[in-house]
């Protein structure tokens, strides 16, 4: 393996602009949905005064702190933190589509799969060479169900 494949692109940032990012959401979440500083502090685990500061001040926020506010508020609060580090807010349950994609990896199937059915009759000595590629869509299918499945799950609360 090379150093970009085990380090990838290094991102530097200063603390400074760390604390200026935090200060900027925290005061734009305030702003955005009208809340005050106590409303803030109870999300946030703490004080009043102490959400003021991690907003208006060069105090940086400490761990459980981020955590509630990515709790409350998701990559709302979280993505412009991570941004800093190359990162990106997702929930648990989210399927990051870039991941893997899911058109390219379809087209890429497809042509062989018309050829394979061409004659009407389908065996596995033809579906192996593409077996990587089945997978790949079978999985993709699968996550598409269980969103359809949930998307409905909920709908019907």
């Amino acid at each position: 393996m090379n150093a970009p494949n085990i380090h990838g692109q290094r991102r530097t940032f200063s603390a400074s602009s760390a604390v200026d990012a935090q200060n900027a959401i925290l005061t734009d979440i305030k702003t955005e949905d009208g809340t005050t500083w106590a409303d803030m502090g109870r999300v946030l685990g703490k004080s009043d005064d102490r959400a003021a500061a991690y907003a208006n001040t060069a105090a940086a926020i400490d761990l459980p702190t981020f955590l509630f506010g990515c709790k409350e508020w998701g990559g709302r609060f979280a993505d412009p933190l991570l941004g800093l580090v190359g990162g990106r807010w997702a929930d648990a349950n989210a399927v990051c589509t870039g991941d893997d994609q899911a058109a390219l990896t379809l087209a890429t199937l497809l042509p062989a799969i018309i050829a394979i059915e061409a004659d009407n009759l389908t065996e596995a000595h033809e579906l192996t060479p593409h077996e990587a590629l089945i997978r790949r869509v079978h999985t993709l299918t699968a996550c598409w169900l269980d969103m359809i499945a949930a998307d409905k799950g909920q709908a019907q609360r």
